[in-house]
């Protein structure tokens, strides 16, 4: 049986070594490196025969250097498939993820899933965790709005009212509120 190689990048000791313990008990899995550091990650990537990784946020500090990491491995081009494995739950942070290169986005309150993200991943098929579906789903959408309905859109995420919205364009509320509806459809569309 042909074994799928993982590298483990995670800088926190007890997520390391309880995922270590897991992906070990599975036949057909062989962990073949933990790395704490971005540059340990990246290193180990241009070293060693991986299929997918593994790879946490925030290796130090909140500083989303795991996203980093995926960039640089993505760009070696060695079909290393990156799974992001993480407590962030941030629908940008999310989106950056996968526009950086990353196969898929878990959540570690979804850590059930990871054996069988990992096992998508190596047959590459496709499939995002429904930790990232919402938040890339809503990404494409909001491309489809008009630069008039992203401002309203905009506005109202930073907390806006409509009034305050109407005020800041020099329009009507009718106007704003056609706006917002339009913006809702399209956010709301299911193809």
């Amino acid at each position: 049986m042909e074994k799928i190689k993982i590298m483990l990048v995670e800088d926190d000791p007890r997520w390391q070594k309880d995922l270590a313990y897991d992906l070990e008990m599975e036949p057909d899995i062989e962990l073949i490196k933990i790395a704490s550091t971005k540059e340990e990650a990246v290193e180990a990537s241009k070293l060693l025969p991986l299929d997918v990784i593994l790879m946490d946020i925030n290796l130090t500090e909140n500083n989303l250097d795991g996203i980093e990491a995926t960039f640089e491995i993505s760009k070696l081009g060695n079909g290393s498939k990156i799974i992001m494995l993480t407590a962030i739950t941030d629908r940008d942070t999310i989106v950056k993820a996968i526009e950086w290169g990353a196969a898929n986005y878990v959540s570690k309150s979804s850590i059930k899933d990871i054996l069988s993200c990992i096992r998508d991943a190596f047959h590459n098929q496709v499939s995002l965790h429904p930790d990232a579906t919402g938040a890339i789903l809503r990404e494409i959408r909001l491309k489809s709005l008009t630069p008039m309905e992203k401002n309203v859109y905009n506005l109202k995420e930073e907390g806006y009212t409509r009034p305050q919205i109407a005020e800041y364009f020099h329009t009507t509320l009718d106007t704003i509120g056609t706006h917002m509806k339009n913006i809702s459809k399209k956010l709301k569309r299911r193809h």
